[in-house]
């Protein structure tokens, strides 16, 4: 420091560091006007389309029915087909910000996403007799084989993003494909690469049950509260494929994953990048993880730390079923927007719940959850890459999936409508049509 400076007499660099706020102020303001400008480029007319009509005024809840899950399977078809590999695209972008370098369109497949959409091909196959959505599971758990690294994890992002790192939560995503891959076709690759995955997963967490390393390039890292969704798939792996020690491994994680829940049922270390204010879609994460290990386990403690959460969700939801896309430690919505991929997550936790707890109400928080989700559904075929998707948040313009269609919204869409046609006894005939009320419905199990 020099002697002006410690007088407080400011040096002449000192006088021009302060400058540039303003011109950062102006250049911010003139970025924010090419942002509004470049909403009427012909390539983002889909995406100003919809953020107009993106009005709760003009949302009525609907009931899902067949149209609705047809159609977001359609689109996930679409989005596999998009790649041309096997794997299922990323999403579809709509509209890229200025400067950017995103791409508009279809975007690169996505290994996370295309492990745990394995399960939901095989089930809409199987419920519907469809041969070739059970072909696309194979060809998923496939293209998965080959992205798996040499220690056994599966990178974070989009394939080709860098840098290449083996991800735990991705990792066990992917799990749970090959898991359901190997119990359905019996293949020695998917009993392989399954095991590397575990193994990799397992030399990644301490006694604790935190992940002490194998965290994504891609969000912050550190230990996760939603990382009991990889528990889950590393219990799953122990009691498929005979190996206790994953077992034991997913035990811990879970019990770290109840250690982070405060009495009110709010989760820390539960977000990707702001644990302040977790997303809907990792607190869905981190309930269908402890849902699913209660259930296997028999542990009451799992059940109730579902129980207590959802209990705080009832009373957050609005008449229409809107919910904030991300809330606070005293439950206080910190978004004006809604996570979509959340509210869908929320509902099938909340579907399955009540067959625990019939007189909690979960099953009406599940249909209104679900229900505001459906009637921002877009139905039709006027664009391959938006019909019958379900977007990142809404409006169309909430941080969350800013003007996306993701994959993982459309994944947890299709899983909810079947836990709701399973948990209301309905269920489809091959040719689409629902029956009501009839014997030998669906089989919930994922």
């Amino acid at each position: 420091m020099s002697a002006k400076s410690k007088l407080g007499i400011p040096d002449p660099e000192t006088r021009i560091s302060r400058r540039p706020p303003l011109r950062q102020s102006a250049r911010g303001l003139a970025r924010r006007a090419l942002e509004t400008l470049s909403a009427v480029r012909p390539k983002h007319w889909d995406a100003l389309r919809l953020s107009f009509s993106h009005s709760r005024r003009f949302l009525t809840p609907s009931v899902p029915t067949s149209q609705h899950l047809n159609q977001v399977m359609g689109w996930l078809r679409n989005a596999q087909d998009a790649t041309g590999s096997g794997g299922v695209s990323w999403g579809y972008r709509s509209r890229a910000a200025i400067r950017s370098g995103e791409a508009v369109g279809w975007q690169p497949a996505y290994p996370e996403t295309t492990g745990y959409l394995i399960e939901t091909f095989l089930r809409y196959g199987r419920m519907m007799q469809d041969p070739d959505c059970l072909d696309r599971a194979r060809r998923m758990a496939e293209w998965e084989t080959t992205v798996q690294l040499h220690d056994g994890g599966i990178p974070g992002g989009t394939f080709g993003a860098q840098p290449v790192a083996s991800s735990t939560f991705v990792t066990g995503q992917v799990l749970f494909g090959w898991l359901r891959a190997f119990e359905t076709w019996k293949g020695q690759n998917y009993f392989d690469a399954a095991c590397k995955a575990a193994d990799f997963l397992v030399s990644c967490v301490d006694e604790e049950g935190r992940f002490t390393r194998g965290y994504s390039h891609f969000c912050e890292p550190g230990p996760k509260a939603y990382e009991v969704r990889t528990g889950w798939a590393l219990v799953l792996a122990g009691l498929m494929l005979g190996k206790p020690g994953y077992f034991n491994a997913g035990r811990k994680i879970t019990g770290f994953t109840l250690s982070c829940q405060k009495p009110n049922g709010w989760f820390s270390q539960n977000d990707l990048n702001n644990n302040s204010t977790p997303l809907t879609h990792t607190i869905g994460y981190a309930l269908e993880g402890l849902l699913e290990v209660g259930l296997i386990l028999n542990e009451t403690a799992c059940l109730e730390a579902v129980s207590t959460t959802l209990s705080q969700i009832k009373s957050l939801v609005h008449r229409d079923g809107f919910l904030a896309g991300r809330w606070s430690a005293d439950w206080e919505p910190a978004a004006t927007w809604c996570c979509l991929t959340g509210s869908c997550q929320l509902a099938s936790v909340s579907f399955r719940a009540h067959r625990i707890y019939p007189n909690e109400g979960f099953d009406e928080l599940g249909k209104k959850l679900l229900g505001f989700v459906a009637s921002t559904q877009k139905l039709g075929r006027a664009n391959p890459g938006l019909m019958g998707g379900i977007h990142g948040s809404y409006p169309f313009q909430g941080e969350y999936g800013q003007y996306c269609t993701l994959n993982w919204a459309a994944k947890f869409y299709a899983d909810a409508i079947m836990d709701f046609f399973s948990e209301s006894r309905e269920h489809f005939e091959p040719n689409g049509s629902m029956l009501s009320n009839t014997p030998g419905h669906v089989n919930s199990q994922r």
